[in-house]
């Protein structure tokens, strides 16, 4: 059997700076995507000489890989958000659950020691 020792306001802490990094996901992953399209913008093209470039733009194999690598890591990316915050939540839940039975522990022992007391224990110690 595991005890458990819990400090609700640390908990709370670890959790407030958590998401406060996990906010900054969706600029990381804008600056991401603005990346891959820059390399593979500034990557080269293969274009014969003396031929004219498409209007769309030409792009060649290392922004055709740049292009496959984020479409291939896209879901991936998109797990970080949704586990981070699910993880806070869980957190968070256990936590307050952790909290309520302090408090049903506190109250248990209230009352069985409020109680008046038995005829057993009115006679005492066993001699």
């Amino acid at each position: 059997m595991s005890t458990w020792d819990i400090k609700p306001a640390g908990v709370q802490g670890v959790l407030n700076k958590t998401a406060e990094a996990g906010s900054k996901f969706e600029e990381e992953f804008t600056s991401y995507s603005d990346g891959v399209v820059g390399a593979a913008t500034w990557a080269g093209t293969m274009v014969l000489g003396g031929t004219e470039l498409p209007k769309e733009g030409a792009f060649g194999p290392v922004a055709q890989a740049l292009l496959e690598f984020q479409q291939r890591t896209e879901n991936d990316l998109k797990f970080l958000p949704v586990r981070t915050g699910k993880s806070i939540t869980g957190a968070r839940l256990a936590t307050e659950e952790y909290v309520k039975g302090d408090l049903q522990m506190a109250k248990n022992k209230q009352e069985e020691y409020s109680k008046a007391p038995t005829a057993e224990e009115l006679k005492g110690p066993k001699k």
